[in-house]
């Protein structure tokens, strides 16, 4: 529920929509430090991997990408507007992935998700250089192995106030661009030498699933079609894809959000706390790597919020 990476309803400017690729940073580890594997090729499939992330900059996308990074991925961040925080986000990936002994390296991008047609366009650049890796006719093309759609839209909306682009803006980012980008790199995903092959994984939220919460009408809709998004590119994608949809409970709270409202809320968890920022990213790890014949399915991590 609170655990998405803000998107306010404005579009970016006209300069940066139509460059959805602008590059921000790129890092690398010092080559002083080897692309350590595991001394087991088997256990990774692979040389390199790649996850592309969304809505990198902070909170749960930045739990995320330290998670995957440690775990030796190499990392394509997007972020809206917050380009330092994102390249904040890169600089401790690669500390993180330093730590568990891999260079890998780590890239931003600006990319509004209510702008679908910037969304599917930086999709099929990606697309393109995994395809031409290695510069010229003879380069071998490369995977992506994990794609995360964690940016999202959460915003109160009044009812009796909300139009249809409240409603609109909130499918753009929640659905569409997430479809379409997926659908434009798979391709690379297909192409993944993971066990299992690659890993699509979806945020949804454990109110959008049966428990209504007023004011909140388009992002709860968008949320609760993110569910019936993943089911259908579970088998759209199948065999080589696997999709899976987390859905949140309190992960970390609004900034402002009100104390007795908090204390309502964990009053009904049967956990009696918060989970971290941390519990999302172990969580999406374990899908990607662990979760070898599991497809199609909506996982809550809410303290057993839904049970009350």
């Amino acid at each position: 529920m609170f655990a998405r990476d803000s998107y306010d309803a404005r579009r970016a400017s006209a300069d940066q929509v139509r460059v959805p690729l602008r590059f921000e940073y790129h890092l690398h580890m010092s080559s002083a430090l080897p692309n350590l594997a595991p001394s087991n090729p088997a256990s990774l499939n692979c040389a390199r991997r790649t996850a592309l992330i969304t809505g990198a900059s902070h909170r749960v996308g930045r739990a995320i990408s330290l998670e995957l990074a440690g775990a030796g991925f190499d990392l394509v961040l997007t972020y809206r507007s917050r380009a330092d925080e994102c390249g904040e986000t890169a600089r401790l990936a690669m500390e993180a992935g330093q730590a568990a002994g891999f260079a890998i390296s780590a890239s931003t991008h600006a990319l509004d998700l209510s702008d679908t047609r910037a969304a599917e366009e930086f999709a099929r650049a990606r697309a393109a250089v995994c395809g031409t890796a290695g510069g010229g006719g003879g380069g071998t093309a490369t995977a992506i192995d994990v794609l995360v759609h964690n940016a999202s839209e959460y915003r109160a909306n009044t009812f009796g106030a909300t139009s249809a682009g409240d409603l609109e803006v909130a499918h753009r980012v929640e659905v569409v661009s997430p479809f379409l980008m997926t659908q434009a790199l798979r391709e690379p995903l297909s192409r993944s030498m993971l066990s299992g092959g690659a890993s699509v994984i979806f945020f949804s939220d454990t109110y959008a699933l049966g428990r209504a919460r007023a004011g909140f009408t388009p992002y709860m809709v968008a949320k609760a079609a993110v569910e019936t998004l993943a089911r259908q590119l579970a088998v759209e994608l199948a065999p080589k894809v696997r999709v899976h949809c987390i859905a949140p409970g309190v992960i970390l709270w609004p900034d402002d959000f009100p104390s007795a409202a908090k204390d309502a809320i964990l009053a009904r968890t049967p956990l009696a706390r918060t989970g971290t920022a941390e519990d999302a990213a172990r969580l999406v790890r374990f899908l990607a790597l662990e979760a070898s014949f599991a497809t199609g399915e909506t996982i809550r991590i809410d303290g057993g919020r839904a049970l009350r």
